[in-house]
């Protein structure tokens, strides 16, 4: 794991060294007459547009790598061996990267949380749910003889509990600054008090442990959104209305990411930005309106590069930005009303 870090840094290193030898300089040390044209990629919208975007794409792309993993292993019904291996490994290295950018800045910490947060969730999580999914072997929940929910959806449903305790007892945790949790706490009067720290967040783990949570959250939205035991039938105007809903915030919530001024905050608030807009982008894609071309990479590998390319140079135009405060400092608000 030790040659891997050094390997991930060397890359971050000469990528970020590669973008500033082609602009030259920072923006903020560019002659007045250049400056505009180079910074105002550094202001808003920008910066907020291109956070979520990022985001949106790493969705995809951690969809892309579970997807070619089984494919690649032969797995993609039965559990192999080389699959748990790679799956530990890739989880192993998301925590390796979240601790060894502990003591990096807001910028550096935040993206390489975001990445991190979607190794562990594509490496631990994702192999979770499939081995209690065999292990349990439920039966598909169907609605009018067509399946709706796999074994493996279903293990993530039975998981509601589990997760709701975890955010309460985060949520009433005085060193939580989440502003979410703070707001919630603020309307039920629970003031916990001031958190007694003083230390320097790691943004890594914050950012990583954001990614997890609100993954974990909207893919349990969605599950219970189109289980028919809960919702009945789907096509009944009751059960469309809470997919409105969705798309409506998510929308509000990409309007309010466009205010944001840093990269480092921007992110942390694309990704619950992100994971709302992606339920209805997959309720889009099960409805038939376009491809699920994020899990089918065989099929679509030129759009997927892209998305993988475009994803890559967003990362690095992130890292470029070292502002570590602008805007409203946001650390998982994407949901805050």
């Amino acid at each position: 794991m030790g040659g891997a870090g050094r390997f991930f840094g060397l890359v971050t290193k000469t990528l970020a060294w590669r973008m500033i030898a082609i602009q030259g300089s920072h923006p903020m040390s560019q002659d007045k007459k250049s400056q505009p044209a180079v910074a105002s990629w550094y202001q808003p919208p920008f910066v907020g547009l291109s956070a979520v975007v990022a985001v949106l794409f790493g969705i995809a792309m951690g969809h892309t790598i579970l997807v070619l993993m089984r494919h690649m292993l032969d797995a993609d019904e039965a559990i192999r061996l080389s699959e748990v291996i790679v799956s530990l490994a890739m989880g192993s290295l998301g925590f390796y990267m979240v601790w060894n950018a502990r003591t990096t800045g807001e910028a550096v910490g935040s993206w390489t949380g975001f990445i991190a947060g979607t190794l562990i969730w594509v490496g631990f999580f994702e192999l979770g749910w499939k081995v209690f999914a065999r292990a349990l072997n439920p039966q598909p929940v169907m609605f009018e003889s067509v399946p709706v929910l796999n074994a493996e959806l279903q293990v993530i449903e039975a998981s509601t509990v589990a997760f709701l305790m975890l955010m309460a007892f985060l949520t009433i945790n005085k060193e939580t600054r989440c502003n979410l949790m703070m707001w919630i706490r603020n309307k039920l009067g629970m003031e916990a008090g001031a958190a007694v720290t003083g230390k320097e967040r790691n943004f890594a783990a914050v950012t990583a442990m954001e990614s997890i949570a609100t993954t974990w959250a909207c893919y349990i939205i969605t599950i219970l959104l189109v289980d028919p035991r809960i919702i009945g039938n789907p096509m009944t105007m009751t059960a469309q209305l809470p997919w409105l809903v969705i798309f409506v915030w998510g929308i509000y919530l990409i309007y309010r990411l466009t205010k944001q001024k840093h990269m480092a905050p921007a992110l942390r608030y694309a990704i619950g930005t992100g994971n709302v807009n992606w339920i209805w982008i997959e309720a889009g894609s099960r409805a038939e309106l376009y491809e699920e071309v994020w899990i089918k990479p065989v099929q679509y590998p030129v759009m997927m590069s892209l998305v993988f390319a475009t994803l890559v140079a967003l990362l690095i135009v992130m890292h470029q930005n070292k502002g570590s405060r602008g805007g409203t400092p946001i650390v998982c608000t994407a949901a805050t009303p």
